[in-house]
């Protein structure tokens, strides 16, 4: 009998992902002049706790996301709720996410504490009016011509390819370019591991808008399949 290999699970609607600082680095390819050197954008923000982080650290971020309309009260519910689905979906990919003796995966605790660290900076900033979370969505950004020096967005363009068509992807790589000097894409795989199977003629298409393509190997601390980031910038 021929084995058909571990079942993939894709992780349906939109997640409010708690990614760590630590993936943010990794994923992006980021070093610490990337980190200070300007204005960045985190697009979607997400319950990450980068922007608190780097803002810690010197720099500057602006995070977005259409869930930060939510009063800092109802996003420690919708926090809650995204957790629990990211530990129901890891927990029945064994192949694929390592699990601790109790079949939890082992990057749950890191992901907790970056949601507690978000949640904290976000009522902080809701309370003391800093406008360092916004509720905004792609393609369409509140923020003039060359606002930041990088933009990034992760796990959001090509990890949802029954949201999003080819013709969204070109106008949100667009609209990031507008609003940054520089755009890093990250990763160019659906939730399942899948590649996104139009980035030819994505790349074809921004090129002949005068956009200089590259990819780079990236090391994927989630998921081991998470190994390239797409980089933009205008000529």
């Amino acid at each position: 009998m021929t084995s058909l290999g571990p079942v993939v699970h894709t992780i349906g609607g939109i997640l409010v992902s708690a990614r760590p600082f630590a993936d943010y680095q990794a994923q992006f390819a980021l070093t610490g002049h990337d980190l200070t050197a300007g204005p960045l954008l985190d697009c979607p923000g997400g319950a990450s706790d980068f922007g608190a982080t780097v803002r810690e650290r010197g720099g500057q971020v602006i995070s977005v996301d259409p869930c930060y309309v939510l009063p800092a009260a109802d996003m420690t519910v919708r926090v809650a709720a995204e957790l629990e689905r990211v530990a129901a979906w890891t927990s029945a990919q064994p192949d694929r996410f390592p699990l601790d003796s109790r079949g939890s995966w082992t990057h749950a605790p890191a992901w907790q504490a970056t949601a507690a660290g978000f949640l904290s900076d976000y009522a902080a900033d809701r309370a003391l009016g800093k406008g360092c979370y916004l509720p905004a969505a792609l393609p369409r950004l509140p923020f003039t011509d060359g606002t930041f020096r990088l933009a990034l967005s992760g796990f959001l363009l090509f990890t949802y390819p029954d949201h999003f068509d080819l013709a969204f992807h070109v106008r949100a790589a667009e609209e990031l370019l507008r609003v940054a000097h520089e755009v890093r894409l990250h990763p160019l795989n659906d939730s399942g591991g899948i590649p996104y199977p139009h980035l030819d003629v994505l790349l074809t298409r921004l090129r002949a808008r005068g956009i200089t393509c590259d990819v780079l190997e990236v090391t994927g601390r989630s998921d081991a399949r998470d190994t390239r980031t797409l980089r933009l910038k205008r000529r």
